[in-house]
Formats: structure tokens, C-alpha cells, sequence
């Protein structure tokens, strides 16, 4: 039984965050997750092709409210969000505004909040330790530890 789940007898579901440059990254640790029996929701490639300051700022709104409406459904019905916080724009363990907004989300939900590496040292730190669960410091081992234990506080 997953107290997590809205579907007691479903897989664990793992949501996976991150920046969208990450995004291979994201699917390498997505593959070892469900290589492992999990089921791994990952960010849709599609946003990767949109060129924000191309838009028209209407546009562009209505375009990102529905990435991350669509996603925070998912984080929704998901068990536990991992935050894949990749080195970015010269930052160690980057969080930006989006995964910071999707890593709230699932701690507002309930849901248990890992980050893959340790948080970078950024405007938003204190607020992204705020809502973690743990900090897996790059490791795919604790990670499947950590998820383990997770489960393991379902039964």
C-alpha cells in the first residue's frame, strides 16, 4: 500500500525536475528509476523548442501556464518529486524559478522532495532547502536508497 498514491497498488511514481538543458540528464536517471520497477514522470521535450523572447508576452504566458499547469498535475499524482538540479549558468547545483516553483508544489502537496545534488549557492537556497525532504548528494545509489525508504514508510 503507497499512502503516497491516490492508486495504492500502482508503481511509486517518481516526477523528475529540473532545467529543461538538463533534460538528457533527467532521462539517464529517469531509466535507472524505472529500470529499478519505478514508474518516472520527466519534464515534455516540446518546451524545449519554444523561444520565449520570441513570443508575444501574451502568448508566452499562456504557453508557460500551460507547461506548468500540465506538470503540476502530474507532481499531482505522482509520490515524490525529484528535483535534478544540474550545474547551470556557472552555479553548482542550479535551481531556477520553475523548479523552484514545482519543488513547492510538491511539498505543498505532501509529497516527499529530493534534491539530486546539493543545492547551489543562489538567490532562492534558502527556499529550496526549505522545502526538501533530503539532499542525495549526485548519487543514483541514494537516491534508490532513499526511494526505498520511502516505500518501505507505505507498508
Amino acid at each position: 500500500m503507497n499512502p503516497y498514491s491516490s492508486y495504492p497498488d500502482a508503481p511509486f511514481h517518481v516526477v523528475i525536475c529540473g532545467s529543461m538543458s538538463a533534460l538528457p540528464q533527467m532521462e539517464d536517471v529517469a531509466g535507472h528509476l524505472r529500470t529499478a520497477g519505478y514508474r518516472v514522470s520527466t519534464p515534455v521535450p516540446e518546451e524545449t523548442v519554444v523561444n520565449w523572447n520570441e513570443l508575444p508576452l501574451e502568448e508566452a504566458i499562456a504557453h508557460k501556464r500551460m507547461f506548468l499547469t500540465d506538470y503540476f498535475e502530474t507532481i499531482r499524482h505522482g509520490d515524490a518529486v525529484l528535483i535534478f538540479n544540474a550545474s547551470k549558468q556557472g552555479i553548482e547545483g542550479y535551481v531556477g524559478a520553475n523548479t523552484l516553483m514545482e519543488a513547492a508544489c510538491g511539498q505543498a502537496l505532501g509529497k516527499p522532495v529530493l534534491y539530486f545534488n546539493p543545492i547551489g549557492d543562489q538567490s532562492c537556497r534558502l527556499e529550496a532547502a526549505a522545502v526538501a525532504t533530503a539532499v542525495l548528494d549526485g548519487s543514483i545509489d541514494r537516491l534508490l536508497e532513499e526511494l526505498n525508504s520511502l516505500k518501505l514508510v507505505a507498508v
